[in-house]
């Protein structure tokens, strides 16, 4: 079971050798597959390892930092757990201020979401996306092998605008709608 605790921090051995092991297995898969002379798979991988790459970047240079913060000491910390990253915008100025506006609510949200929904989760699996429009910010969430109920998402999240996109045995996926307007003084 993992215990997530907010603020622990991994030395930095460990983040390079976390990085590292998390390279050195993709690159194998690719030599593997170029040694059994599966081009199309390789292919393949190394658009799908770019994109990723794209998407964790754009997430990673996102102008709420408290938020993208957290959420990589989380990803580099946890070992045999996969994180995505999604973010769409048309507009820069829209990305950059609604974005820095809603840096205090995404991260509450995003404690929530690991203390109360993801925290006995072994191997997590996740996705975190970002919409951002001229006036909403949409916060996405998945994961699989939620075991709390609907109603108690339901509970933890009541002092946000949720919606429960789905929720089976497979997975949860979560989206939280925050009003710029509202943050603006």
């Amino acid at each position: 079971m993992n215990t997530y605790n907010i603020g622990d921090k991994m030395d930095d051995l460990d983040v390079y050798l976390k990085s590292r092991h998390d390279f050195v297995n993709q690159f194998q898969l690719l030599y593997t597959y170029k040694q059994l002379g599966k081009e199309s798979k390789v292919n393949s991988l190394i658009d799908e390892l770019y994109q990723e790459l794209k998407q964790e970047q754009l997430f990673l240079n996102a102008p709420c930092r408290k938020f993208v913060q957290e959420v990589f000491s989380h990803k580099i910390s946890l070992s045999g757990s996969k994180w995505t990253f999604e973010i769409e915008c048309n507009s820069d100025e829209d990305y950059q201020r609604n974005l820095f506006l809603s840096d205090n609510i995404l991260l509450n949200i995003y404690h929530k979401w690991m203390n109360h929904i993801v925290n006995e989760i072994d191997d997590l699996d996740t996705h975190i996306g970002l919409i951002i429009e001229q006036e909403f910010v949409t916060l996405i969430m998945s994961a699989k092998g939620i075991t709390i109920n609907e109603n108690e998402i339901k509970q933890i999240f009541s002092n946000y605008n949720i919606e429960i996109i789905s929720y089976n045995q497979e997975i949860c996926e979560l989206e939280f709608f925050i009003n710029i307007n509202e943050l603006e003084v």
